[in-house]
């Protein structure tokens, strides 16, 4: 029982030694990191100083870079206009409103309309000074001597002539000679008339626009 304790406190007091040796040889954390901050202070102050001349200058390197343009959009398509039934008949119906109809005066029977009704096949024939045949062009008064001409009726080339020519009326009806100076026209019925008008403008039925006009029935 002696023996044992003995033995104890023999291990006790040997372990408390080992101990205090440890401690004694066994380096702190603090002292470790001071030993690293004062080697780090010494090593800067004894490195070599690096000396900049003033005139230093600092050059940059660049390189050019290529940049390409995104491509151009490509045009976009026009449109496709769709022409309906609707549009064309509106047209038509508008062309005609503008251009009057050619009415038929055949079916009268009397000179007067019949002159017309020749006439009327004329419309668009140029005009040419001194002309009186579909072949040469018309002018005024050559257009109302040719048609005339085909009824049996001579009449002279000359619109001052015309004027002394049939008997004058106060009322037109459709082959009366429309006179004022220097001009004469065939009277086609309501406002209308046949002319050669002038260089440039064709034979037309069209509105009478003579005013303090002579009407001339030559037959």
């Amino acid at each position: 029982m002696s023996v044992t304790r003995t033995a104890a406190r023999s291990g006790a007091v040997i372990a408390a030694s080992s101990g205090l040796l440890a401690t004694a040889f066994a380096p702190s954390a603090h002292a470790i990191a001071g030993d690293g901050s004062n080697r780090l202070a010494k090593d800067v102050a004894t490195a070599p100083a690096v000396q900049v001349a003033n005139d230093a200058k600092l050059q940059i390197e660049s390189k050019a870079v290529k940049v390409t343009p995104a491509p151009e959009p490509e045009p976009e398509p026009e449109p496709v206009v769709e022409t309906t039934t609707a549009e064309v008949t509106a047209t038509s119906t508008a062309t005609e409103e503008a251009e009057p109809a050619t009415p038929d005066y055949a079916s009268d029977g009397s000179i007067g309309a019949q002159a017309i009704s020749i006439a009327m096949q004329y419309i668009g024939i140029a005009y040419a000074y001194g002309g009186s045949s579909p072949a040469t062009g018309f002018d005024c008064s050559g257009l109302i001597k040719y048609v005339y001409a085909q009824l049996g009726v001579e009449l002279p080339h000359s619109s001052s002539s015309m004027v002394a020519t049939g008997y004058q009326v106060t009322s037109p009806i459709p082959g009366d000679i429309v006179w004022t100076q220097g001009h004469v026209s065939l009277y086609a019925g309501d406002g209308m008339v046949v002319e050669a008008a002038n260089y440039g403008s064709p034979v037309r039925y069209t509105e009478q626009w003579q005013d303090y006009a002579v009407y001339i029935r030559p037959y």
